[in-house]
């Protein structure tokens, strides 16, 4: 019984936190977006950057059991702009790769349009809504993802569509892979670790005895198509995925078992 409350009491904490960092980011972030004139802020990196202050960096700061290490950001900076695709486990990993920094826009949910306050702040930050339940939907997708990256912003997506429920990685969905291929830009895989034991899928407390949790991302080498064999967005989702694929081997020690055998 003491376990169990002092589970809840950890869970409520933390969702305290990531909640009132949101709403932070909403308070300053729509004032500052609205008064400062589109042509001086095209791209919408204001309250992109004002996101990244408050769930890239303060929600870790103020959480006493979540424990972040950053690999390769400086990735992010050079060249591009990139398709930047990770790996989902949890609905965190939004705060994780916003601890990477860097300008770019989310490709989201269509949930979390319908989110007040939430929906507001993504609208006009430039993040494109993704209806994953209409196929026909596809195309507008693209053409937003297609216009930030024609303005040299980089965009980020979870080419699995989904959360996994078990930690194992899904399959990549080939589709989210045609812009790179029609705008011949390199894909930036991105692996996260640890998420998933914060925030399950269909969960709301963390998993394992312990609420001490480490979470890793790490920014791999960059996939250009002039090093796959055909330059297809098939062909580039499952190199991208086996890249991410790879680090997670690596992490878990799978890799170095893999190598001996």
């Amino acid at each position: 019984m003491i376990e169990r409350i002092r589970r809840w009491v950890i869970t409520v904490f933390c969702w305290h936190v990531v909640l009132n960092c949101a709403f932070g980011s909403f308070v300053v972030g729509m004032p500052a977006a609205l008064l400062v004139p589109r042509p001086l802020d095209r791209e919408r990196r204001l309250p992109h950057r004002i996101g990244l202050f408050f769930w890239g960096w303060l929600v870790w700061q103020l959480n006493p059991f979540w424990r972040i290490e950053v690999e390769g950001a400086e990735r992010l900076e050079q060249g591009g702009p990139h398709l930047i695709c990770s790996n989902h486990q949890s609905l965190l990993d939004v705060l994780a790769l916003m601890a990477l920094g860097g300008d770019f826009k989310w490709v989201s949910g269509l949930r979390f349009f319908k989110i007040p306050m939430l929906a507001a702040y993504m609208k006009i930050t430039g993040y494109v809504a993704a209806d994953l339940k209409n196929p026909f939907s596809a195309g507008a997708v693209l053409e937003a993802c297609s216009h930030w990256l024609g303005q040299g912003v980089s965009v980020g997506m979870f080419p699995e569509g989904t959360r996994s429920a078990t930690g194992e990685l899904g399959q990549f969905k080939p589709g989210a892979f045609r812009v790179a291929v029609e705008k011949d830009l390199a894909v930036l895989p991105v692996a996260i670790s640890g998420t998933r034991d914060i925030l399950p899928k269909n969960g709301f407390t963390f998993l394992g005895d312990s609420p001490f949790k480490t979470v890793r991302v790490k920014v791999l080498s960059p996939i250009p198509l002039d090093s796959l064999e055909e330059r297809t967005a098939v062909a580039l989702s499952r190199a991208t995925r086996a890249a991410i694929q790879a680090q997670l081997d690596a992490w878990n020690g799978a890799g170095e078992v893999r190598a001996s055998a």
